[in-house]
């Protein structure tokens, strides 16, 4: 877990450089899903973007990552 946090805060630092609002920095747990054993699926809103991501006892996988708006739309 504290991967991903340093993952998010990273991306987070990235777009308050590209982008003059505070807004950029907002990072959300928009949904969580235990799956089997120790495995959880987490989607999180990181600024203007969406990633989704598998958190395991080995490590994590990244399931694919959007822009906020795409997601909203679909």
């Amino acid at each position: 877990m504290s991967l991903c946090s340093i993952i998010l805060v990273k991306l987070a630092k990235r777009h308050n450089l590209k982008s003059k609002s505070t807004s950029a920095l907002n990072v959300e747990i928009l949904s969580s899903l235990h799956l089997t054993g120790r495995d959880i699926f987490y989607v999180v809103r990181c600024g203007h973007d969406v990633i989704a991501f598998v958190l395991t006892p080995n490590g994590a996988s990244l399931m694919g990552r959007w822009n906020y708006d795409e997601w909203i739309k679909n």
